[in-house]
C-alpha cells in the first residue's frame, strides 16, 4: 500500500519529530512519498524547504504579514488537494496548520497534528479547532487530558530528544558556555546581541569560550554577521546536544532547547524577549507562570527565568557567573527531578493509522 503524505514542519524541532514517524510509517506501507515543506532529516524526501512564511513570529508581526502567510497556506492547500494526498500531517505550527486541517477534512483527508498545542499554558480556547484533527500526537501524557474532541484519537509519542541525549557521548565539559539565541531568524537577531555582550561581561574576569550551534548555514551565516569582532565566541553546525553536552553552562531561548538542557543537565537559564506590544498581548493570553518547557512541566523554576525587560546582558552576565559557581548544586538539584518523558514510541498511532487506512 502506497502512502501520499501531505506535510508542514516549520521548524528544526519538528524535523526531527516527523522524519522519526515517517520512518515509522515506512515500516507499514510498502512506498511513502511527501509533498509540502520541511528541511533538516525531511530534506532527502525532496519537499520545499523554504518556510520563510512560517517564521513570522508573535502576535504582531503575523497580522502584519497576514496576506502573505494566507497565500501561503492556500497554496499548500490547493497542492495537497490537487495532489489527492492520503493524509495530512501538520508539525507543531497549530496556528499555520489550524486551517489547512479545516480544509482538508472537508475534502475527506485524514489530518494528523504532531505536537499538541500547548492549549495548558496558553489560549485554552484552541481546543476548539480539534474537532478538525483526526489524530492528536502529544508529547506529554498529560496532555492526553486536553484532547477530547479530536476527531479520531490521541496517543503519547513520547520525545525523540529522550533518545537522542540518552545516546549522546558522555563528555567532561569544558571552561564553555553555551548560547542559544533561538532557531529563526526573528529570535536570533532578538537575542544575540544581549547574549553576546553578557558572556563578555562574564568572560572580563573568566576564561571562558562561549558556542552558538546553528542549525544550518543560513543561521550559521546571520550568527556570524554578530561575531566578526568576538574573538572567544564561535558559531558551529554540531547539534545542540553536542555542544550543551560540553559545556558548563547555557543561555537558552524559551523553545525546545530547554528540553534538551534539561535531559543533559545542564545548569541553564532560559530567556525570552519580543516586541513590546506583542509582549503586553501575550500576558493576556498565558495561563502559565513559566515560559521555559522544563519548569512548566514541573511547576518550579528549574531554570531562572529573564523576560521582556528582565532579559539584560548584566543580569545574564550574573547568572552566567552564579550557574558556573554553583554548577554542582544545580546538577543535583536537575538531577533530583524526573519529568516523566518518555522515548519515542509511533507503534500505537501507526498500527491504528494503518488499520484505519485498510478499512476506509
Amino acid at each position: 500500500m502506497k502512502l501520499k503524505i501531505g506535510i508542514v514542519s516549520a521548524e528544526p524541532s519538528g524535523d526531527l519529530l516527523a522524519s522519526k514517524l515517517i520512518e515509522n510509517l515506512k515500516e507499514k506501507f510498502n512506498e511513502v512519498e511527501l509533498i509540502g515543506v520541511g528541511s533538516g532529516p525531511l530534506g532527502k524526501y525532496k519537499i520545499n524547504q523554504d518556510r520563510k512564511e512560517l517564521e513570522i513570529m508573535g502576535l504582531i508581526d503575523p497580522v502584519i504579514n497576514y496576506r502573505k502567510i494566507k497565500n501561503f497556506q492556500h497554496e499548500l492547500i490547493e497542492k495537497f488537494i490537487s495532489a489527492q494526498v492520503d493524509v495530512f500531517i501538520g508539525v507543531d505550527s497549530p496556528d499555520f496548520n489550524f486551517g489547512i486541517h479545516k480544509s482538508l477534512k472537508k475534502n475527506n483527508i485524514p489530518t494528523v497534528q504532531v505536537v499538541c498545542p500547548s492549549v495548558w499554558a496558553w489560549r485554552p480556547n484552541r481546543t476548539k479547532h480539534f474537532k478538525h484533527i483526526d489524530y492528536m500526537l502529544c508529547l506529554f501524557a498529560f496532555e492526553l487530558n486536553y484532547t477530547s474532541n479530536v476527531n479520531n484519537s490521541s496517543f503519547c509519542i513520547g520525545h525523540p530528544l529522550v533518545e537522542k541525549a540518552n545516546n549522546s557521548i558522555k563528555k567532561e565539559p569544558r571552561n564553555q558556555i553555551c548560547l542559544l539565541p533561538g532557531s529563526r531568524q526573528s529570535e536570533i537577531k532578538n537575542n544575540i546581541k544581549i547574549m553576546i555582550d553578557a558572556f563578555n561581561i562574564f568572560n572580563s574576569k573568566n576564561n571562558f569560550t562561549a558556542t552558538i550551534p546553528c542549525y544550518n548555514k543560513g543561521s550559521k551565516n546571520l550568527v556570524n554577521s554578530y561575531l566578526k569582532n568576538e574573538n572567544n565566541i564561535k558559531s558551529t553546525l554540531k547539534s545542540t546536544i553536542d555542544v550543551l553536552s560540553e559545556s558548563k553552562a547555557a543561555i537558552i531561548c524559551s523553545g525546545t532547547a530547554t528540553l534538551e538542557a534539561f535531559l543533559l543537565k545542564v545548569p541553564s537559564a532560559i530567556v525570552y524577549k519580543t516586541n513590546f506590544l506583542n509582549y503586553l498581548i501575550l500576558k493576556k493570553f498565558v495561563k502559565s507562570k513559566f515560559i521555559g518547557l522544563p519548569n512548566i512541566i514541573s511547576n518550579q523554576q528549574l531554570y531562572k527565568e529573564f523576560v521582556q525587560s528582565d532579559f539584560t546582558k548584566e543580569n545574564i552576565a550574573k547568572e552566567i557567573e552564579n550557574l558556573v559557581t554553583n554548577r554542582n548544586q544545580k546538577k543535583e538539584a536537575l538531577d533530583s527531578v524526573d519529568l516523566s518523558i518518555g522515548r519515542p514510541n509511533f507503534k500505537d498511532f501507526v498500527n491504528k493509522f494503518y488499520e484505519d487506512c485498510r478499512s476506509r
